[in-house]
């Protein structure tokens, strides 16, 4: 892979284009801040954000059902199209992106790359003819996007001790989220890292009050007579607290009741308000990570507004709101990097799309009577074989043009007035 044998790109950091907003303004105030440690306390990163359940899911989630869409590269001749299977491209985005990597883990980690950090790379390896030849993904925490002397835009590689290799940007694949330049992506995890930090903090604390509180159903007080100096005894107090921990520490030995010495009196402990409402926050938690990234709650595990009449319109909104967008972006960067002329790619939503036998069953109908699809369309989208003569497209016969209509009844009414 080239990205091993460094390209002198002659770079110059001064370039006006490499300007940034942490420098100008009260943008770069905000952008400075978005660095600072978050106020929950747990510090956040891509693999830190991973650890907790929501973000994994959103990200896991995303990235495979893109990585499942069969991605193929078309051809466009005489206003009709068709797959081409002896495109080198196609190849490279349906089987087989590297020697290593297949094409359904190389997009889904490209993707899963995107999502976290906004931006995800690859590189393009071509043959001695200029065609690609594999498809190599790079880790985005080793890229530093740069221009060279000739204000060209550079992506600058490292690679560790070895010397840093820089590729032009006709060389990679570059697949960014949302973005205020055009140029790089916005990371996600740095943005919402507040919302990350205090989910992680609360599965934390949940963590701490069920694994290592030493909380019983209830205590034992000590009488007046024990508090005093001369009455109390430090070495008993410490037994006493060794047994408490014993009998009482980890959510096996929760709500137990411990039995003390005479003299002492029962009082019963209830959970706090705060703590009562440990699992709404949590729950609040999910349903914030899935605003980030675009997805509606149930496709996170949060059921409570989804209902049987609804649930198939709020799955065609994650197609349309949340894929659609990445998958376009996907198309546009491999058309503008590895195709041309009659070629382009599409990633193919029917297996997302299609719904349930009954809705598919009257979906087909539709499309067969208005001949929009053949059967062999249909069999197509139902992963069946063609069947002989089923190409035919085919309309009803009583469905007229009003012009039409209009025509025939006048000849009607004619025919009427002549025999009378």
């Amino acid at each position: 892979m080239s990205i091993f044998s460094g390209v002198g790109a002659g770079l110059n950091i001064s370039s006006a284009r490499t300007t940034t907003p942490e420098s100008t303004g009260t943008i770069g105030g905000f952008i400075g801040n978005m660095f600072k440690r978050p106020i929950a306390g747990v510090p956040v990163n891509r693999d830190i954000a991973l650890t907790y359940g929501a973000v994994w899911t959103a990200v896991s989630k995303i990235s495979l059902h893109i990585a499942m869409m069969p991605q193929r590269v078309y051809a466009s001749e005489d206003g009709k199209r068709y797959v081409d299977y002896n495109h080198p491209v196609d190849t490279l985005l349906y089987r087989q992106a590297n020697e290593e990597v297949n094409s359904f883990d190389f997009r889904q980690s490209l993707m899963a790359q995107a999502l976290l950090q906004g931006n995800g790379l690859a590189e393009i390896e071509r043959l001695r003819s200029g065609d690609p030849g594999a498809l190599w993904g790079i880790d985005w925490a080793r890229v530093n996007p740069d221009r060279d002397s000739r204000q060209r835009l550079v992506y600058e590689i490292s690679n560790g001790s070895a010397a840093n290799s820089h590729l032009y940007a006709k060389d990679v694949i570059h697949l960014k989220g949302f973005s205020m330049d055009g140029i790089t992506g916005l990371s996600p995890v740095s943005y919402a890292k507040h919302v990350i930090s205090l989910g992680l903090a609360m599965e934390q604390y949940g963590s701490a009050f069920f694994g290592n509180g030493a909380l019983p159903g209830g205590v034992i007080e000590w009488g007046d007579t024990a508090v005093t100096p001369e009455g109390w005894d430090i070495s008993a107090a410490k037994n006493m607290k060794k047994t408490w921990n014993k009998n009482h520490r980890g959510s096996q030995r929760a709500s137990a009741i411990e039995i003390l010495e005479p003299g002492q009196k029962f009082r019963a402990i209830s959970i706090a308000p705060e703590d009562a409402q440990f699992l709404q926050s949590r729950k609040f938690g999910i349903t914030e990570i899935a605003r980030w990234f675009n997805m509606p709650p149930h496709k996170m595990g949060d059921l409570e507004r989804a209902t049987n009449n609804n649930i198939e319109a709020q799955n065609i909104e994650y197609v349309t709101d949340c894929l659609q967008p990445w998958a376009t972006r996907f198309e546009q960067e491999i058309n503008a990097k590895l195709l041309r002329g009659k070629n382009y790619t599409k990633i193919g939503f029917n297996s997302l799309l299609r719904g349930d036998l009954k809705t598919r069953e009257a979906y087909y109908k539709t499309m067969l009577d208005r001949g929009v699809y053949s059967i062999n369309d249909v069999l197509e989208l139902e992963d069946r074989n063609p069947v002989e003569g089923g190409d035919l497209r085919l309309v009803q016969m009583n469905m007229v043009s009003l012009e039409q209509a209009a025509k025939n009844g006048n000849t009607v009414q004619q025919k009427g007035e002549n025999n009378v």
